[in-house]
C-alpha cells in the first residue's frame, strides 16, 4: 500500500512542505485546483525533491485542452525526471459553465477523446509523426517544429501515465478504457468502491482489452491531539459530508450505505445558502460510516486498511480542517508497519 499526502499551501510555503513530505517517507505529494492552480506549486515540488512522485488530485480537465495539458504534463516530466502523473477530473456543469465559461456536454465522452488527444500529442513529439487527432470533442491537426518540444527531454522515463477521477459508473468506466489510474472520491465509503467503482474499472478495462487501473483513494480521517481538536476535526468532516452530499451526481454514493434520501434534502438547502441547517442533518452515525477516527494511529491504520486494503492500491489522507501533519505522518507509518 502506497501512501500519498495532499499539500495545500502557498507557493512561498511549497519547497519546505514537499520537502518534508519525502523526507516523512510518503510515496506520493497531490495537490488540487480549489482558490490556487495546482500545476506551479508541483514546479516547485519538483525542484526541491527527488524520489517523491507529484501529481494532480484533480486539476479540472474541462477549464483547459488537450494541447495545453500535454504542455503542461509534459514539462513537469521532464523537470521533475519521471515522477509527475497528470490527475483530471470534470468538476460539475455549473461550475465549467459559469466559473469557466467553458462548454459542457457528454463529460464520459468528451473525457474520453481529451485524453485520447492528449496522448496523440505526446506521441507526435515523441515519434515526429504526423499530428491527426480528429475526435468528436477536439481537433489537433496542426504541429509544425517549432512548436514540438525535443523528445530527449522524456526519453529516459516516458511521458506522465494519466490519472482520472470519477464518482458514476460511466466516468469509472472510462478510466478503465483510458486511464492509467483512478481517483476515488473522498466522499466514497468502501461499498460504494467495491459495488460501483470497481465493477466499472474493470468492464472498461475489459472493453479496451487493457489492465484494470490502479486506484487511490483520499480517505477522511479524524484527527486531534485532545478532545478539542476531535471535536474540531469530528465537525470539519461533518460540514464536508454535508456539502459533498448536496451534489446531485453523489446520490448514489449515499443511496450505497443507506442515506440516499439525504442527497435531496441537502441539495435543497445548499441552493437557498441554508449551509448550517445542512450540517445538523449529517449525524454521527453518517460521519462515523464515511470518516475513519485515527486519534489512536495504530487502531486508525488498521481500519483504513481493513476498509480499504482490499480496495485501493495507493491510500490519502482528506482532513477537511487544520490537521497537525505530524499526526498525519504518524498515521502513514502506521499504515505502512
Amino acid at each position: 500500500m502506497l501512501v500519498d499526502t495532499t499539500i495545500v499551501t502557498h507557493l512561498s510555503n511549497m519547497a519546505d512542505a514537499a520537502v518534508a513530505a519525502e523526507e516523512a517517507g510518503y510515496d506520493g505529494v497531490w495537490t488540487f485546483e480549489s482558490s490556487h492552480d495546482p500545476f506551479l506549486p508541483l514546479m516547485l515540488a519538483a525542484e526541491h525533491t527527488t524520489k517523491v512522485e507529484i501529481g494532480t488530485s484533480i486539476a479540472v480537465a474541462f477549464a483547459r485542452n488537450p494541447l495545453l495539458l500535454a504542455s503542461i504534463g509534459w514539462d513537469l516530466q521532464s523537470y521533475s525526471r519521471g515522477r509527475f502523473i497528470l490527475g483530471l477530473g470534470t468538476q460539475i456543469k455549473p461550475h465549467i459553465e459559469r466559473r469557466y465559461s467553458m462548454p459542457w456536454s457528454r463529460p464520459a465522452a468528451r473525457m474520453h477523446d481529451m485524453i485520447s488527444a492528449i496522448r496523440e500529442i505526446w506521441q507526435s513529439w515523441e515519434t515526429g509523426g504526423r499530428l491527426d487527432h480528429r475526435g468528436e470533442f477536439y481537433t489537433h491537426t496542426l504541429m509544425p517544429p517549432l512548436f514540438r518540444p525535443n523528445p530527449d527531454e522524456v526519453q529516459d522515463f516516458g511521458t506522465p501515465p494519466i490519472w482520472l477521477a470519477g464518482v458514476g459508473p460511466r466516468m469509472t468506466e472510462v478510466a478503465g478504457e483510458v486511464a492509467d489510474g483512478f481517483l476515488s472520491h473522498p466522499l466514497c465509503p468502501p461499498e460504494f468502491l467495491r459495488e460501483t467503482t470497481v465493477p466499472s474499472l474493470m468492464a472498461g478495462a475489459a472493453k479496451a482489452g487493457r489492465p484494470v487501473p490502479a486506484i487511490h483513494h483520499s480517505a477522511m480521517v479524524i484527527v486531534g491531539h485532545d478532545d478539542a481538536e476531535l471535536k474540531v476535526a469530528r465537525e470539519g468532516v461533518r460540514k464536508q459530508i454535508a456539502f459533498y452530499g448536496s451534489t446531485p451526481a453523489y446520490r448514489p454514493v449515499l443511496d450505497s450505505v443507506g442515506y440516499g434520501d439525504l442527497g435531496p434534502r441537502l441539495h435543497e438547502l445548499s441552493r437557498t445558502g441554508g449551509w448550517s441547517e445542512m450540517t445538523k442533518l449529517v449525524g454521527d452515525q453518517l460521519v462515523d460510516t464515511i470518516a475513519v477516527n485515527a486519534a489512536d494511529p495504530v487502531a486508525g491504520a488498521a481500519e483504513l486498511l481493513r476498509r480499504y486494503g482490499p480496495l485501493v492500491d495507493r491510500l490519502g489522507f482528506n482532513t477537511p480542517y487544520q490537521a497537525d501533519p505530524a499526526l498525519l505522518v504518524n498515521l502513514s507509518r502506521a499504515v505502512r508497519a
